[in-house]
């Protein structure tokens, strides 16, 4: 049986806030507040629809954990940047942790390892052009 990505994260979710509560705290951090987007448009339309209210309400209980969850990682994410909290811990997102290093200073740049390329590069640069008369 397949489980829906929404539901499949919030298992996630709910295990890792269990074993891990700080890692995920700093990670939400990161999150991108779609909760707080959709709480924000759910309060515009209830001014908008007859009983609206109701929809404000669903909208609030369904995203509000977890635009609850996001202000908190905010606020731990501050306060562990500023070095007052967990400083044994690093932030995965932030690029901090020592697994993301590869010896690779500039990974955009295509590496020269030879190659079909380079010997047609070579031997267009080698060759004199002719003209036929």
């Amino acid at each position: 049986m397949n489980t829906p990505r929404p539901i499949a994260d919030l298992i996630c979710l709910g295990r890792d806030i269990v074993s891990h509560p700080r890692m995920v705290l700093l990670n939400r951090g990161h999150h991108r507040w779609t909760s707080a987007g959709v709480i924000a448009a759910t309060a515009v339309a209830s001014t908008v629809i007859p009983g609206g209210h109701h929809l404000f309400a669903a909208a609030v209980l369904l995203a509000g954990p977890s635009w609850a969850l996001d202000v908190i990682g905010a606020l731990a994410h501050g306060l562990w940047q500023s070095g007052r909290i967990w400083s044994d811990l690093e932030c995965q997102c932030c690029g901090d942790d020592p697994d993301d290093e590869d010896g690779d200073p500039d990974p955009d740049e295509p590496t020269d390892d030879g190659g079909f390329a380079a010997d047609i590069e070579t031997w267009l640069k080698n060759t004199t052009p002719t003209r036929n008369a």
